[in-house]
């Protein structure tokens, strides 16, 4: 107490309540802020929400499957911000948490609870119907790493093309007719992770002294892959990672010493 679930505090906040699940246990494993001694709520659960730990305080709070006083397991413990699942949608999280429900959920009750009855009251339930306005993604989740699709271009109005595409007929460079230049050039790969080579395809909008450089995490050169003068255009070229360590390596695209971009490749065998 008092970081326990309001239910059975009878109006004081410093009571004991409900254990608030598996939530803050000493697990010692612990990465980030994810919460390895929060078990994970399937996505084809009819329980799975996208409003994380709030939807787990709401049902700790009202729900009368979750009204003992032992440890267990709410769905959605493993939301944000115990752990930042891609569906979860943390604007509408955050807002509701800045609005006071965390702190109804462990007993300090909104200011038109009277003392009796439900503390689920007016403000609260408002508070509780609130959404940000876009509370899904516009698009699908990848089946396999890194699960998010590729972002909507920069350049174009929204929810227009994608910037950049993982397909094998090469970079494709869209333009939205706003005015806003296009950038010096981009570089991608696939397969990402790679495990015995890896393409590397990247595109220079001018003529050039273009270098590709691989660096691992702790920014030393691995090996300079391009480093020449080159004609505006897109070009290809394989990394062999055969001899190459396990690990996080970046490549670095740069025009006239100039670095465009930087992209993570990861090395798993």
């Amino acid at each position: 107490p008092p970081y326990q679930l309001a239910t059975g505090k009878g109006g004081n906040p410093l009571a004991a309540g409900k254990p608030f699940i598996n939530n803050f246990l000493p697990t010692f494993g612990d990465m980030l802020r994810l919460n390895m001694a929060v078990p994970v709520t399937p996505r084809n659960s009819p329980a799975f929400s996208s409003l994380g730990l709030i939807n787990a305080a709401v049902l700790g709070l009202t729900s009368p499957s979750y009204s003992t006083t032992t440890l267990q397991w709410i769905p959605n413990m493993d939301g944000f911000p115990n752990g930042r699942r891609l569906e979860d949608d943390v604007t509408t999280i955050e807002l509701q948490a800045v609005s006071g429900v965390v702190l109804a959920a462990v007993g300090l009750w909104y200011d038109d609870y009277t003392g009796t009855g439900s503390p689920v009251t007016t403000m609260l339930t408002n508070v509780l119907g609130y959404n940000a306005g876009i509370t899904k993604n516009d698009t699908t989740f990848k089946p396999n790493f890194p699960y998010v699709q590729a972002p909507w271009s920069g350049y174009g109005k929204c929810g227009g093309p994608i910037a950049v595409q993982n397909v094998a007929t090469g970079i494709e460079n869209y333009s939205s007719g706003l005015g806003v230049a296009a950038p010096a050039g981009m570089i991608q790969n696939y397969p990402n992770p790679a495990k015995h080579n890896t393409t590397i395809k990247y595109r220079v909008t001018e003529d050039a002294n273009v270098t590709v450089t691989i660096y691992d995490v702790n920014g030393r050169r691995v090996t300079t892959l391009v480093n020449q003068k080159q004609d505006s255009g897109t070009y290809e070229l394989n990394w062999n990672v055969e001899s190459t360590v396990n690990g996080i390596y970046f490549a670095s695209l740069a025009s006239n010493n100039a670095t465009i971009q930087t992209i993570k490749i990861i090395v798993s065998k």
